[in-house]
């Protein structure tokens, strides 16, 4: 077993740093004096480019990057179903994006390549999907103790509305697995929600309120008219901003 990064990149032809983000570069400064031409260094970051490895393609190393869209929860759980996974890839050399392609090939999954300067505008993407997924239950789970609801039933109800929403995105796509208030136009419904909200914490009123606002292009698109919803959360933000 190799004892250093160093000793890694000595004798294998592709290293991989899967290391903290903030930490790629530091790690790389270990194999500034080893010969790399013809070998790859390759990070596995979501939000850095290839191109931070820049100091050891001066030194003749193919550098990339290979970062898999997947929620790593657990090492156990994670290793069973990463295959069938999509990767991020860059790099410039041809070779090198061989190399990565095949990799996922065996992993049976799916490679997307990034444009340089736009990783982490891909990042943020997935944690959208991804880590505020995650937040968005929390905040549902919390309210659903407020009404009473024991923490089990509320799993039990999210966790079906989650999964429904999953296989819809699947089965139809965007716009169309789009459901709820919002695109049935059910005005009094969203205000009884806002003002419910602003009883119980004027945060989570704001946010429903700017999530209702990145939605309206999706119900827009599925051929409802939005003016009377626009109306109601002109007025609701006028209230919130005059109440600060």
């Amino acid at each position: 077993m190799a004892a250093s990064v160093r000793e890694v990149a000595l004798y294998c032809d592709l290293v991989f740093l899967t290391v903290a983000d903030d930490a790629v570069q530091s790690v790389a400064t270990g194999i500034h004096d080893v010969p790399l031409a013809g070998k790859g260094v390759v990070h596995t970051s979501g939000m850095h480019d290839a191109a931070l490895l820049h100091a050891l393609a001066d030194q003749g190393a193919m550098i990339g990057c290979l970062h898999p869209a997947f929620p790593f929860a657990t090492v156990e759980d994670s290793v069973l179903r990463l295959p069938g996974s999509t990767f991020a890839v860059q790099a410039s050399d041809k070779l090198l994006r061989e190399w990565l392609d095949d990799i996922v090939r065996a992993l049976s999954g799916q490679v997307i390549y990034i444009a340089e300067g736009k990783k982490a505008l891909y990042h943020s993407a997935l944690v959208f999907a991804s880590n505020y997924g995650v937040t968005l239950y929390a905040i549902a789970q919390r309210l659903l103790g407020v009404t009473g609801a024991s923490s089990a039933a509320a799993d039990k109800a999210l966790n079906a509305l989650v999964t429904g929403m999953v296989r819809n995105i699947e089965a139809q796509g965007i716009p169309n697995a789009l459901t709820g208030p919002l695109l049935r136009g059910d005005v009094n419904t969203i205000t009884a929600h806002l003002e419910a909200l602003r009883g119980e914490d004027t945060q989570l009123q704001d946010l429903y309120m700017r999530l209702a606002e990145q939605t309206l292009p999706l119900v827009e698109a599925r051929g409802v008219d939005t003016t009377a919803i626009k109306t109601i959360l002109r007025r609701a933000m006028g209230d919130a901003d005059n109440n600060t």
